[in-house]
């Protein structure tokens, strides 16, 4: 009987040795006994990226009574430049809306044109056209090259503009009627806008 206290009082002994105790202050660990990378600071994750604006007030222009320029207000959507830059061109290829119509504004560019964005580098925008074999003539052909160039100069971060048609660059006549195949801008054809309108100033692109 008092062998089977002593062998049982010994198993008590062993299991209680071999817990976790659960008293005592506790012991700081020295640093380089702790594993790697738990005394590290947890990193701070970056803030996410601010979102891009998908819709961008720009402008189309038209042709008001006395055949000069006026911008009008357009909203477009698109996750870049070109993207913009291409609805855009859109609106301005569909002409004006009937509102604009009934306040006697019109457009010089040939009915069914198509224009789209090709591509915009360095702030210069490649716009082809196609859609129509019909072009405009004289003082005409003057004013839809304007209306090109003055649109798509509304758009952030397009600052100059070629044409291309067929995959070869267009010479466009300027105001004065002289061709020439440079990137066009705003200022080339602010002779045609009325007295109170003012050209786009270039501007940076916004992120994208």
């Amino acid at each position: 009987m008092n062998a089977g206290r002593w062998v049982t009082a010994g198993l008590l002994a062993l299991v209680a040795g071999c817990g976790v105790p659960t008293g005592g202050a506790a012991e700081p660990i020295p640093d380089d006994e702790v594993p790697y990378g738990l005394t590290s600071a947890t990193p701070t994750p970056d803030p996410p990226p601010s979102p891009v604006p998908s819709r961008m007030a720009t402008e189309v222009h038209l042709v008001a009574p006395g055949d000069r320029l006026v911008p009008e207000p357009r909203e477009v959507d698109g996750g870049s430049v070109t993207e913009r830059l291409d609805a855009l061109l859109g609106d301005l290829a569909e002409g004006p809306s009937p509102v604009e119509r009934e306040r006697q504004l019109s457009t010089a560019l040939p009915p069914e044109i198509e224009l789209d964005a090709a591509d915009v580098t360095d702030g210069t925008a490649a716009i082809r056209i196609g859609g129509t074999t019909a072009a405009a003539t004289g003082l005409d052909s003057r004013r839809a090259v304007a209306q090109i160039v003055l649109t798509a100069t509304s758009v952030p971060g397009v600052d100059s503009v070629v044409l291309v048609r067929d995959g070869e660059r267009v010479e466009a006549p300027l105001p004065s009627g002289q061709l020439t195949a440079r990137p066009l801008t705003a200022a080339d054809y602010a002779v045609l806008l009325l007295p109170d309108a003012t050209p786009p100033a270039p501007s940076a692109a916004p992120p994208s």
